[in-house]
């Protein structure tokens, strides 16, 4: 699993994104959550996008993008 955070230019630029992947795909998952890492959480990929305000949700949307299989079949995001 590779994560690599958003490098912003500015300090009042977001840097609360994040790209999350698998072997040689870097960024199957983008990752937004708000200041210091709060709630809401945006979970977008080429196919899907979730926000939610709870923890395990955003996991299971992290773990379908990802395709672990830990949260349905990996194709949809709840």
């Amino acid at each position: 699993m590779a994560i690599e955070r958003l490098a912003v230019t500015w300090a009042s630029d977001d840097d609360n994104v994040y790209f999350l992947g698998v072997g040689s795909v870097p960024d199957l998952v983008q990752f937004d959550t708000g200041p210091d890492g709060q709630p809401p959480f945006l979970v977008e990929t080429d196919h899907c996008r979730a926000v939610t305000s709870e923890v395990a949700e955003a996991v299971a949307a992290v773990s379908a993008g990802l395709g672990s299989g830990d949260a349905g079949s990996g194709d949809d995001l709840p």
